[in-house]
């Protein structure tokens, strides 16, 4: 007894699953959300940073207003980096109430201090916050 394609088809008239056709055209819906997906993290990503270097500057920048306040000397002139060292590696007034107690940047790495920079600015003898990262007053 011989089987042919048509005597096939009639004892199987639609065999349940997925057509190889139907089969590419659902893998490449996926791949269209998934990459929709992961273009929309990439700016949630970018945003989390930008949240995170502007928490870093507020940090920096409510320390620094503390010891100005207590007459900590560690503003540079014009030099912002060199003045956030100061703070990370701690300063002390020398005279006042607050004589011998240490300011001091909690420990931040090199990186994040880089990124809260974009937030800072220096004016005279302030290191001031700016939330959106101009350094103009």
């Amino acid at each position: 007894m011989t089987t042919t394609a048509s005597n096939f088809k009639k004892s199987c008239p639609s065999a349940p699953g997925m057509s190889l056709m139907e089969l590419l055209i659902t893998i490449v819906i996926l791949g269209i959300i998934m990459s929709i997906m992961v273009m929309s993290m990439g700016g949630s990503r970018q945003a989390a940073e930008d949240q995170k270097d502007k928490r870093n500057a507020q940090e920096i920048a409510s320390v620094a207003a503390m010891a100005n306040a207590a007459g900590a000397s560690f503003i540079v002139p014009d030099d912002e980096q060199a003045t956030i060292a100061n703070l990370r590696d701690g300063i002390a007034p020398a005279t006042g109430a607050f004589r011998g107690r240490i300011f001091r940047i909690p420990d931040m790495h090199d990186t994040e201090i880089k990124g809260a920079m974009r937030f800072l600015a220096l004016n005279n003898s302030d290191l001031q916050y700016r939330q959106d990262g101009s350094s103009s007053p």
